[in-house]
């Protein structure tokens, strides 16, 4: 089963200076990104949010995205760094089956 199927999972978030509205927008790119990522071989990503559609609608289209796939045990964790300026969101995902 593909895992654009699964759910994304929020186990941890770090903000600084990010407003409430740049955190639920971020998180929300977030979940959609990981599930696209975990369909790839990728281990390490990056993406400059003003290539997301949704992104300047949003109001983060110049935050930008690191994403990195670690094998924790046996779980396997999605760990991402949001930046902007002063700005750093970081957060701790996990996949699970709908």
């Amino acid at each position: 089963m593909s895992k654009l199927f699964y759910k994304a999972i929020i186990e941890d978030v770090q903000n600084d200076k990010c407003s409430d509205a740049e955190v639920d927008a971020l998180l929300d790119i977030y979940a959609s990104t990981v599930k696209r990522a975990a369909t790839t071989s990728a281990r390490k990503a990056w993406f400059e949010l003003g290539d997301f559609a949704c992104s300047k609608v949003m109001g983060v289209n110049h935050f930008t995205l690191m994403l990195e796939r670690r094998q924790i045990g046996e779980q396997e964790q999605w760990w991402g760094s949001f930046e902007c300026d002063q700005k750093v969101l970081k957060v701790i995902a996990t996949l699970e089956r709908n």
